[in-house]
């Protein structure tokens, strides 16, 4: 896990976290990108983090076993959270619109359950590349799939920070929950749009692909980020499960 503050904000909005239970066989993974400035933002990354923490520690080991399980309880623990940061935001007038991103993996084994709100993403990562798990819910992103735009004008569109969900801006929330086999020889990789506003999901799979330790690739993804100008913050989670040629761990 890596979270960095990029090249021009003074501030680091993102949280980022990963936890277990049973010795390591069950996994919690996230990256939450918070929106709101200094006061907000940051206040709603960590509550949504810290939120996960304590009712990961607290969830029924069973229920954590199966997807349907887990599909349940990041559905249940994200509308729980949502109502939280809002309720927050109503009370606190220095946090007063804030919200945040949500990317939430539970790994057990080769199954991984994964909760999406907002425009941080999810990658599968396997030998021969990276698979784009999540669909961004944003703005341009919806006017991509309808039709309104290209994919090229979307990465210049005035409202390409424009976030249709997001955890802790509306009274209720509505997560993507979304099944991934991790098979031995791949990996998951968590994100803000820090790193994939920089970097294609190829580019992230070469790196990931590449020599050193989980935390060295993880280290590259931010330094790459960071060099192409890191006008963002920054934040990686990477799980992996031997995705390297000959990598038997």
């Amino acid at each position: 896990m890596r979270t960095h503050v990029g090249m021009k904000r003074r501030i680091n909005e993102d949280h980022a976290s990963v936890f277990t239970r049973e010795n390591g066989r069950i996994l919690l993974a996230i990256v939450a990108d918070g929106m709101g400035g200094h006061k907000g933002g940051d206040t709603a990354s960590r509550m949504a983090v810290e939120g996960m923490k304590r009712k990961f520690e607290e969830a029924d080991i069973v229920t954590l076993s199966t997807h349907e399980g887990r599909a349940a309880w990041l559905s249940g623990t994200a509308e729980l959270l949502n109502r939280e940061l809002y309720e927050h935001s109503l009370e606190h007038e220095e946090c007063r619109g804030m919200g945040t991103t949500l990317e939430a993996a539970i790994v057990s084994g080769a199954e991984a359950t994964v909760c999406h709100l907002g425009d941080s993403r999810t990658y599968l990562i396997r030998r021969d590349g990276a698979v784009q798990l999540t669909k961004d819910h944003s703005l341009v992103n919806m006017l991509v799939e309808n039709g309104e735009i290209t994919e090229e004008e979307a990465v210049l569109h005035p409202k390409r920070n424009v976030i249709m969900k997001a955890l802790g801006t509306d009274a209720e929330a509505e997560p993507d929950i979304l099944p991934a086999e991790l098979d031995r020889g791949t990996a998951l990789l968590l994100c803000s749009d820090g790193l994939s506003n920089k970097l294609t999901g190829n580019e992230m799979a070469d790196a990931v692909l590449s020599g050193g330790t989980a935390g060295e690739r993880a280290d590259a993804l931010v330094g790459t980020a960071n060099e192409r100008g890191g006008e963002d913050n920054i934040s990686v989670v990477l799980v992996d499960r031997g995705v390297r040629e000959g990598d038997v761990r």
